[in-house]
């Protein structure tokens, strides 16, 4: 077959050029989507069917060419192998289908360019769509923070660049690769796209910073960083890039808040904690691909954040949907690139420097990776910009330079047999765990058809050898749904003293009809949604108003201790001071309404509420800045806005002079 190098060029340009409308990807799966997705659901369905006539052009060009040796290509394909393993036997196999097949689109992506692009015009066409497609998304993303639209995005990124992106996380991931490599392209004399270069990173610069992404600052730091220590070996290389570490952790000390709710510092950690409770029952394959959110609320700890998407970890998201599997396929497939990279790179060769560039934009994401979970960086570069870092780092070495030297028999042996033992003790542990929560599977899925009470006889056998507190919370749990209260008294006895231990010997005795033995264990729990629901039943039903005032009191002294909970904490002072509204006492409420802006400026509920509180007491200026604040962070709010508006008319109202007395 003759080559089409015409037609194929232009396939990895349009590929390239595609990636910024990569993130529309999720409106057409059943995950709830985080953010707001600019590219309306027909023309993301136009755009997969593009790209899918693409791969299956690529497919039919690997498959009638002669063949090469690719080194990488199985390595980074073991990931989507392993998240098809883990859809079968996880709680809803087709979740994650659409992003699995957009992980093999991306392992055809990586075969193609180390097949191809190193024929002539292709390294051109790739990167000047790649540089153009980043000036236009940066572009965007700059225009629409400044105008504020639509207001949909920028309120629910408090203001912060998006884009076609979703989340201001996604643009950052997307900018730690697209800035290294437009740095290293002004620097590859023989692409000759200066032109585009510099006005990419000038753009994709601006863009980044509005992000504010925190996570993503650190990234780029360790993006530049590794970038500047490539190219100057044995130069001072080192110090540049700790002068730059140093000025990233400046700027994060300065603005560390900036375009953050604060009362949000502290919601990773609980999920962190969740995520870790889902790998230990889950260890083999996890609970399936894009099915974290689905499970979540099951191993949610108390007072922990209400809705997680994912792990906010690449490590933790991978290991809690596809398991140990995921896991070792991923740094498989990343240990295989890293040393096939060293082994070919020639930092003084024609497109070196390119190799360096995006070596360290890769590099920068997983720095970003550790503290969140960025779906493009994930799905959409990872897998194709290692092949494109392969092809510019050099020719291929030479096949006795990659022998591995084979391990003992003895050793090999004892390799197999650890594994086999791993993998026997770890499917165990998920065949117990998937029937313990079978219930909550999709129809098709295999799990849902496992028998609830394999899983519970599993693991009341092993608590009695080996004590389990997670495992008899979740037994306690299967108990209190099947309303069997003597077993779920039992188990929850066996857990040690402590959030947990309280919060979960709190629900026993809700069951059981004690209360007041409920809201105490639930306010050593400091389990703020159930107290909530107790206090309120005493505001409207019981011991009234009064009485609802002094218990939140409680709740808010015991958040305020354990200093972990801004958000839960700025609520609390929100609901003392309507209580207080009730009891006629304005001044307190109005003082509780300050402390909870203080603790949560971005949220427009306690904002709202103080201005009309302020209007109450005929506090025009306190009401007109309230409205024209919370009108500033959700412009979509036009009740706020003209409330404001008539606030401020009523304080530059004239006031009726006082006549003298005759």
């Amino acid at each position: 077959m003759k080559r089409p190098p015409g037609i194929l060029a232009a396939s990895l340009g349009i590929a390239f050029f595609l990636i910024p409308l990569y993130p529309s990807f999720i409106g057409l799966t059943g995950a709830p989507v985080p953010g707001v997705s600019l590219v309306p659901r027909s023309l993301a369905l136009v755009l997969l069917a593009v790209v899918s006539v693409i791969a299956v052009y690529w497919c039919v060009l690997l498959s009638v060419m002669p063949r090469r040796p690719m080194p990488t290509l199985l390595p980074v394909a073991a990931l989507p192998a392993a998240g098809v393993l883990a859809a079968l036997l996880g709680f809803d196999p087709l979740a994650g289908a659409l992003f699995i097949v957009i992980l093999l689109y991306g392992v055809v992506a990586h075969a193609t360019i180390l097949r191809f692009a190193r024929l002539p015009s292709f390294l051109p066409s790739i990167f000047t769509a790649y540089l153009l497609s980043g000036i236009l998304a940066s572009l965007l993303a700059i225009a629409l923070a400044f105008a504020r639209e639509p207001a949909d995005l920028y309120t629910i990124g408090h203001g912060r660049a998006i884009g076609t992106f979703v989340l201001p996380g996604e643009l950052a991931g997307y900018l730690i690769v697209y800035v290294p490599i437009a740095l290293a392209l002004t620097r590859a004399k023989a692409l000759n796209l200066d032109a585009l270069a510099w006005p990419g990173i000038v753009l994709g610069a601006i863009a980044f910073v509005l992000t504010f992404s925190r996570a993503g600052w650190v990234g780029m730091a360790a993006a530049l960083g590794v970038f500047v220590v490539l190219r100057r070996r044995g130069r001072g290389g080192t110090r540049f890039a700790l002068g730059i570490g140093a000025a990233a952790i400046v700027v994060l000390a300065l603005i560390f808040n900036a375009h953050h709710d604060p009362s949000e510092n502290f919601t990773r950690p609980s999920i962190w904690d969740s995520a870790l409770h889902i790998v230990s029952l889950f260890p083999l394959s996890g609970v399936g691909p894009f099915e974290f959110a689905r499970l979540y609320p099951l191993f949610r700890t108390p007072g922990g954040e209400p809705i997680a998407y994912h792990a906010h970890s690449v490590i933790l998201t991978i290991a809690a949907e596809t398991g140990l599997v995921g896991l070792c396929a991923l740094v498989y497939g990343w240990l295989r690139f890293v040393e096939e990279l060293r082994a070919r790179l020639r930092p003084q060769g024609t497109y070196g420097v390119v190799a360096i560039g995006i070596a360290a934009g890769l590099a920068g994401t997983w720095v970003q990776g550790l503290i969140d979970t960025v779906s493009i960086v994930i799905f959409g570069l990872w897998i194709p910009f290692m092949a494109l870092a392969l092809v510019c780092a050099g020719h291929q070495r030479t096949a006795s330079a990659v022998a591995l030297v084979p391990a003992a028999p003895r050793t090999r042996r004892a390799l197999i047999v650890a594994a086999a033992v791993l993998t026997l003790l770890c499917g165990s542990l998920q065949l117990a765990s998937s029937a313990l929560f079978s219930r909550y599977g999709a129809p098709v899925s295999l799990v849902r058809h496992l028998p609830e009470q394999l899983g519970v006889h599993f693991y009341d056998a092993l608590t009695r050898v080996v004590p389990l507190p997670l495992v008899d919370l979740y037994l306690t749990n299967d108990a209190l749904f099947r309303h069997d209260l003597t077993t779920a008294e039992k188990y929850a006895a066996r857990i040690p003293a402590g959030v947990v231990g309280s919060e979960t010997r709190a629900r026993v005795a809700m069951a059981q009809g004690d209360e007041n033995r409920a809201f105490q264990l639930y306010l050593d729990a400091g389990d703020d949604e159930a107290l909530q629901s107790y206090v309120a039943m005493q505001a409207y039903h019981r011991g009234g108003v009064r009485e609802a005032h002094r218990l939140e009191g409680l709740i808010r002294d015991r958040l305020a201790a354990a200093g972990t909970r801004p958000n839960a904490l700025a609520d609390s002072w929100w609901r003392l001071g309507t209580y207080a509204a009730r009891l006629g006492d304005l001044r307190e409420a109005a003082a509780d309404d300050d402390h909870a802006i203080a603790l949560s400026p971005l949220n427009t509920k306690y904002l709202k509420d103080a201005g009309q509180l302020a209007l109450r007491r005929r506090d025009w200026a306190t009401a007109a800045a309230r409205f024209s604040r919370a009108a500033e962070i959700d412009p979509t709010d036009h009740t706020s806005a003209g409330l404001a508006i008539y606030a401020h008319e009523k304080l530059t109202e004239p006031q009726p002079q006082p006549t003298a007395p005759p």
